[in-house]
C-alpha cells in the first residue's frame, strides 16, 4: 500500500515538473502576427486573371457570357492587383461583343476614372469613342462625353461617385440597369465611403425616376436608417413620404413619415412641405380629428402663407361636413374674419358662410343673425352690408318678431337709401305697420 502511494506522489512531482511555470510561459516568444495581405496580392490572383484573360479572347459567345461574372467577381477581390485596370477594360470590351453597349460604356467611363494612368487607356479610348459614335443616343452623347473627361486627380472612390451620381442625374432612366448594377459595386467595393449616403439617395431618386417605388422606397429606408445623423436625412424622408403615398399608395405609413419630419425638423421647407401634404392624406384616411389637428398647427405655424388661409376654409369644411360640430365650424370661420379684418372680400364670404351654417345646421336664429350684424358693422361700405341688414330682417320676419324685423329693415332705409333693397325694406316695414307681418 505504501509502495503504490509513493509511486503515485513520485509520478505527480514529475509531472509538475515537467511543466513550465506561468512566468516561464510569459517569456516564451510567440511567433509573429501575419503581416496583412494587400487585396489582390494573393498567390491564386495572378493564376486566375490568367485563366479569365485567356477566356476573355474565346470565340464561343457561350463562353464569354460564362466568364464575365466571373470576371467581375475577380475585380471585386482583387482591386489592387497589377492587372485590376487591364481586367475593367476587358469587362467593359466583353459588355461589347455580348452586345450590352450600355454597361460597355459605363465599364469605359469607369475605367477613365479609376485607371486614369493604365496600361489600357488608349485602347479603352478608342473603343468608346467608337460605342459612343454607333450605339449611343444622340441626346446623350454630350452627357457621354462630358463624363468621359479624366479626372484630375482625387481617389478612385470619389470620381466614381461623382460619376454614378451624375449620370443618374442626366441619364439615369436610359442607363438604369447597368447604372444600378455599378451602384452594387460600388458599395460592396467602398462600404465606408464619406459621401455614401449622397450616393445612396442618388440610387433611390434613380429607382423612382424610372417607376420603380418599391425598390426607391427600400433604399430611401436604408439610407435613413444608416445614416440617421446626414443633413439628406429631411430630403431623404419627404422623398419616402412621396413614394409611400403618390406611387405606393401606403397612405398611412405616409402619413408617419410626415408626421415625423414636421416633429423632427420644425422650421425647415421640408417640415412646411410635410404640413402641406398631411392634411390631404387625413382626410383621405377618415381620420378627421387628426386632419383638423394639423389645419390648426398650419395656422399656428404659418400664419403669413396662404396656407393659413386655406387651412381656416379647410378646417371649418371638416368640421362642418364630416365631424358635424357646426359651433366649431362657426367659431373657426369667425377667427378668420378676425385674422383677415380689412380684407373684405375673405372675410364676407367667411361670415357669410357661417350663416348659412347657422341657419341650415343649427336652426339657430341668433346664431346667423350675429354674422350679419358683423358684415354690416364692420363693412358699411360694403355692397354685401345692406343685403346683410336686409337678411337679418328676414330672419326676424320669419320668426313673427316684428319689432326686430322692423328694426333691421329700417337701418336699410336709413343707411342705404340710394340701394335697391331700400325699396323693398320700405314695402316690409309697411306690412309690419299693416299688421301683415
Amino acid at each position: 500500500m505504501n509502495g503504490q502511494r509513493t509511486f503515485f506522489l513520485t509520478a505527480a512531482l514529475a509531472f509538475s515538473c515537467a511543466l513550465p511555470s506561468a512566468a516561464q510561459a510569459d517569456e516564451t516568444p510567440k511567433p509573429a502576427a501575419p503581416k496583412a495581405v494587400p487585396r489582390g496580392s494573393g498567390p491564386l490572383a495572378g493564376a486566375e486573371w490568367d485563366f479569365l484573360k485567356a477566356a476573355g479572347q474565346d470565340r464561343n459567345e457561350d463562353v464569354l457570357e460564362l466568364a464575365l461574372p466571373q470576371l467581375e467577381d475577380w475585380l471585386a477581390r482583387n482591386p489592387e492587383h497589377p492587372a485590376a485596370g487591364e481586367a475593367q477594360f476587358l469587362k467593359a470590351a466583353l459588355h461589347h461583343k455580348l452586345g450590352d453597349h450600355k454597361s460597355a460604356l459605363l465599364g469605359l467611363l469607369k475605367y477613365f476614372q479609376v485607371y486614369p494612368r493604365g496600361s489600357s487607356l488608349e485602347d479603352a479610348k478608342k473603343l468608346f469613342t467608337e460605342i459612343l459614335v454607333t450605339k449611343a443616343d444622340k441626346k446623350l452623347r454630350p452627357v457621354l462625353e462630358g463624363a468621359a473627361a479624366l479626372p484630375e486627380g482625387g481617389a478612385a472612390a470619389a470620381n466614381v461617385s461623382a460619376l454614378l451620381e451624375k449620370l443618374s442625374a442626366q441619364a439615369g432612366e436610359a442607363y438604369y440597369e447597368p447604372l444600378t448594377a455599378e451602384f452594387r459595386v460600388f458599395f460592396n467595393s467602398y462600404p465606408d465611403h464619406a459621401k455614401s449616403d449622397s450616393l445612396r439617395l442618388a440610387l433611390a431618386d434613380l429607382h423612382r425616376s424610372k417607376g420603380r417605388h418599391l425598390a426607391a422606397r427600400l433604399d430611401y429606408e436604408k439610407l435613413i436608417q444608416l445614416y440617421p445623423s446626414s443633413p439628406l436625412l429631411p430630403g431623404a424622408k419627404l422623398s419616402l413620404g412621396g413614394v409611400l403615398a403618390e406611387n405606393l399608395k401606403d397612405y398611412d405609413r405616409a402619413i408617419g413619415v410626415y408626421q415625423d419630419i414636421a416633429a423632427s425638423f420644425p422650421g425647415t421647407d421640408e417640415a412646411w412641405t410635410a404640413y402641406g401634404r398631411l392634411p390631404a392624406l387625413a382626410e383621405k384616411q377618415k381620420k378627421y380629428g387628426l386632419a383638423a389637428e394639423l389645419y390648426e398647427k398650419i395656422i399656428e405655424l404659418y400664419p403669413d402663407k396662404s396656407a393659413a388661409l386655406n387651412s381656416y376654409k379647410a378646417e371649418a369644411r371638416l368640421l362642418r361636413e364630416d365631424l358635424k360640430k357646426f359651433p366649431e365650424a362657426v367659431a373657426v370661420l369667425n377667427r378668420l374674419a378676425d385674422k383677415y379684418k380689412g380684407e373684405s372680400v375673405k372675410c364676407i364670404d367667411a361670415l357669410l358662410l357661417a350663416a348659412e351654417i347657422c341657419r341650415k345646421d343649427m336652426k339657430d336664429a341668433e346664431c346667423e343673425v350675429k354674422m350679419y350684424d358683423r358684415i354690416a358693422g364692420e363693412y358699411e361700405a360694403d355692397p354685401q352690408a345692406p343685403k346683410a341688414l336686409y337678411a337679418a330682417g328676414d330672419v326676424y320676419s320669419k320668426a313673427k318678431d316684428g319689432e326686430k324685423a322692423r328694426e333691421y329693415y329700417q337701418k336699410v332705409l336709413e343707411k342705404y337709401p340710394d340701394n335697391p333693397l331700400s325699396k323693398k325694406a320700405e314695402n316690409r316695414v309697411a306690412s309690419i305697420i299693416s299688421g301683415k307681418i
